[in-house]
């Protein structure tokens, strides 16, 4: 049932077709430009949160070195516990090269400050904070910790059900990142040959049993294309109100 519920939940081309969608101010990536943008019915309700960009964004991008793009959310509307997004292009993927060396985008929705982010360095006195153990009902079923955290982003978790750990090659993934025992950022993972193959994808993700932010959380992520609108819509969707 929650399978047939997600099919119906997903739209072909992006966005619904009765959904009030408030933009955020575009930030400029390869060729093209990025925006986040917020979907919500006509009466308020949050419906999701997401990125849009053309193909031409995936284009003229280094070959060679990541790049990292901050993209700012809406300024006439609040979504908690999201505060910034941050794109980061990896051209040669990332460790372990093993599982993530693929071409791929990291879309790192954040719940803190951009400040407060780039204070984080997961060594010395900070690698205790960024690695402080959640407790176990902050911590989505089935995920896992990566062996270390990762300065200006958090400690990683993953699924081990995802298909990479299981034989097959990396395409998409959804990571959830910590810091100071807090969930800090949801991060879809795709790599560049999924997005420019795929005209719609969804799948639905685990979800803590409490929260240390009130607001909306995803219990799936989608891609889209809309061919109309040139435009390829990455969401957090499916959003559940939880309460700290």
């Amino acid at each position: 049932m929650k399978l047939l519920m997600l099919w119906l939940s997903v739209c072909l081309y992006g966005i619904g077709a009765n959904a009030v969608v408030v933009w955020g101010p575009p930030t400029t990536m390869g060729n093209g430009e990025v925006r986040t943008f917020i979907e919500t019915t006509d009466s308020g309700e949050p419906l999701s949160i997401g990125l849009a960009f053309p193909k031409e964004a995936m284009e003229g991008l280094s070959e060679h070195a990541p790049e990292v793009f901050v993209v700012a959310l809406p300024t006439t509307m609040a979504l908690p516990p999201y505060n910034h997004v941050m794109l980061d292009w990896m051209p040669h993927g990332h460790d372990p090269d093993s599982v993530y060396g693929r071409p791929h985008f990291d879309f790192h929705f954040y719940m803190m400050s951009s400040e407060d982010r780039q204070k984080i360095t997961c060594m010395g006195p900070d690698e205790a904070v960024c690695m402080k153990q959640p407790l176990p009902e902050l911590i989505p079923p089935f995920y896992v910790p990566t062996p270390a955290g990762v300065p200006q982003m958090g400690w990683h978790w993953v699924d081990p059900r995802s298909p990479e750990y299981n034989g097959l090659p990396f395409s998409s993934t959804m990571i959830y990142g910590f810091y100071n025992g807090e969930m800090s950022f949801i991060e879809p993972m795709i790599t560049k040959e999924f997005i420019q193959a795929t005209t719609w994808f969804a799948s639905l993700i685990p979800v803590p049993d409490k929260v240390m932010i009130s607001g909306h959380y995803p219990t799936a992520y989608s891609l889209a294309y809309d061919p109309f609108k040139n435009l390829y819509y990455v969401k957090l969707k499916n959003l559940v109100k939880k309460e700290k």
